[in-house]
């Protein structure tokens, strides 16, 4: 078996060291200011910890050990608790290698094998070369192609099968971001962490923002003390210029980290397709690469905020079993992050086939539903902002908090107006959302579960939701696909339909697999089955026929 890059030892008994020197410090020097200690154990304490600490890290990487062998990743690890295990190369989802600055330079990288059956990571190596992970990529590949029903692999055939892998192709490129591109998608994408990580760093810059709130004040005519005492005696409208104008910069400010965020994971971002995987490549402080088996993708996924539905753009996300686009915090699932909708749309057909999308809307009592939730809204916001001026404020300055009722009707219009479902002869395909519309594909023959769920309110204006359940993560963290407040008998309906798509779709796969076993020698002339290996969580075609 094989042992992670030297280097990686050398790195990790490095920090390991420093970890140890610092705790030993630390607990020197509080046990000599007790007087438990004298003075001169501090420096043996600190080589101690270092000592120990480098110690164990170099222990567990000789121990670790790694081999894919016989269609299956062996993993050996553990110091005093020895740890075994052996992945099936059918079981692995995804291949992702990733790189951090110092990785980058000494031309290392991280290697993760996403499995079916969980979001969290199966199996990560630290530190291999570049080289290395190609490898390990291009063996997965290879198992994946050999292991195909009508094509026997070496295993099955009485032989040893190889260990080194094909040549690598560059495959063929199917998209990628230039300058102008890049900086369009960090222009109309927005991403959620950039308001949180301006929050966390507003007390860093605490002068600062005590600065901008003094010349906010000025700028509005209500002085330039920061203070209750003086948001008391300020007049409403200025009071509202103040909020204006500070919502305003802190937005500026998020707009600009966000920016900041998007050109640091999508820089250089190249999608190709090589063999039957996508392979994707991104980052610029940190690198990512790496594949999505086409034949294990669960949903198709296309999503347009409200500025790139405005300039005609959208996003594609594919879903496979046990892997999503939140994986890491991070889209690793993301097949294109931003094209002109029409590429989108075809890129998304090329993975799985469906045609042009129809979709339903709700009944339209189900706008009134809405209409009524965002007025229920407005009147907490109303009743929180009434408390906040009678017992802090006492300016009499709320009631321009009752305009928000007048949003209720054209917010209920537009929720309504972008969610629906539509049926096609290969998928289903819903849809929700204004801000983010998310519009999710799924192919008939990848559902596992239909389900009609209805609650109290939905059950009072005869109400239901359609979810379409498959083996993705996204399914499992509530991101699968769902028809919201349809009428209760178009639920039952819709649900029946889907199951018997299901049942027909399972068949004919079933068919064309035992016509590809009677005639092997016609297998060139026939498309490939889709998908040799269920994961653990997911039933076979078989097992729901026999459903």
């Amino acid at each position: 078996m094989r042992r992670l890059h030297p280097t990686s030892g050398v790195i990790g008994v490095a920090q390991a060291m420093f970890q140890g020197a610092f705790l030993g410090f630390f607990a020197g020097s509080a046990l000599a200011g007790t007087g438990s200690l004298p003075a001169v154990s501090i420096p043996g304490l600190t080589l101690g910890g270092a000592a120990l600490f480098g110690a164990y890290s170099g222990a567990r990487y000789l121990r670790f050990r790694y081999e894919i062998t016989g269609g299956t990743l062996a993993v050996e690890s553990g110091v005093f608790a020895r740890q075994s295990r052996e992945i099936p190369l059918g079981r692995i989802q995804n291949v992702d290698v990733r790189q951090g600055i110092l990785n980058r330079i000494l031309g290392l990288a991280i290697v993760e094998f996403e499995t079916a059956g969980g979001s969290a990571t199966e199996a990560t190596l630290e530190s291999v070369q570049m080289g290395e992970a190609d490898r390990l990529r291009r063996l997965v590949q290879q198992h994946d192609r050999q292991a195909e029903p009508d094509r026997p692999d070496a295993e099955s055939a009485g032989q040893e099968p190889t260990h080194e892998p094909e040549r690598e192709t560059a495959g063929t490129e199917l998209f990628a971001f230039g300058p102008r591109e890049l900086l369009t998608y960090a222009a109309v994408s927005v991403r959620p962490a950039a308001p949180v990580l301006t929050l966390v760093g507003l007390p860093l810059g605490q002068d600062l923002v005590l600065e901008v709130l003094r010349f906010n004040l000025r700028f509005v005519g209500a002085g330039d003390s920061v203070g209750l005492p003086v948001l008391r005696e300020t007049t409403v409208p200025r009071l509202v210029a103040l909020a204006g104008l500070s919502l305003a910069q802190f937005f500026l400010v998020a707009v600009v980290v966000s920016i900041v965020l998007t050109l640091l994971e999508y820089y250089g971002f190249k999608l190709s397709r090589d063999g039957d995987d996508l392979r994707y490549e991104r980052g610029l402080v940190r690198r990512y690469s790496g594949t999505i088996p086409l034949a294990k993708v669960q949903t198709v996924t296309v999503r347009e905020n409200i500025l790139m539905r405005r300039f005609g753009y959208a996003t594609l996300v594919v879903e496979t079993a046990g892997y999503a686009a939140s994986s890491q915090g991070s889209t690793q699932g993301m097949a294109v992050p931003m094209a002109p909708r029409d590429t989108v749309y075809d890129l998304a057909r090329d993975i799985e086939p469906f045609g042009d999308l129809e979709f339903e809307r709700p009944p339209a009592r189900a706008r009134r539903r809405y209409a009524v939730r965002f007025a229920l809204v407005a009147g907490v916001l109303t009743a929180v902002g009434y408390a906040v001026d009678q017992f802090v404020l006492q300016s009499g300055s709320w009631w321009p908090l009752v305009g928000l009722f007048a949003l209720a009707i054209p917010a209920a219009h537009l929720r309504w107006r972008h969610r629906g479902y539509a049926l096609d002869d290969d998928a289903v395909a819903t849809r929700s959302g204004f801000w983010r519309r998310t519009t999710r594909v799924v192919p008939y023959y990848r559902i596992q579960t239909v389900l009609v769920g209805r609650s109290p309110f939905q059950r009072w204006r005869h109400l239901a939701t359609l979810s379409a359940d498959t083996a993705s993560t996204a399914s499992v963290l509530g991101g699968d696909a769902r028809a919201y407040d349809l009428d209760e008998g178009t639920a039952t309906e819709l649900r029946e339909t889907l199951r018997r798509r299901l049942y027909d779709a399972l068949t004919e796969r079933r068919q064309q697999r035992n016509r590809r076993e009677a005639t092997p020698d016609l297998d060139s002339q026939t498309e490939p089955e889709v998908e040799e290996t269920r994961p653990d969580d997911e039933r076979s075609d078989d097992d729901l026929l026999d459903e």
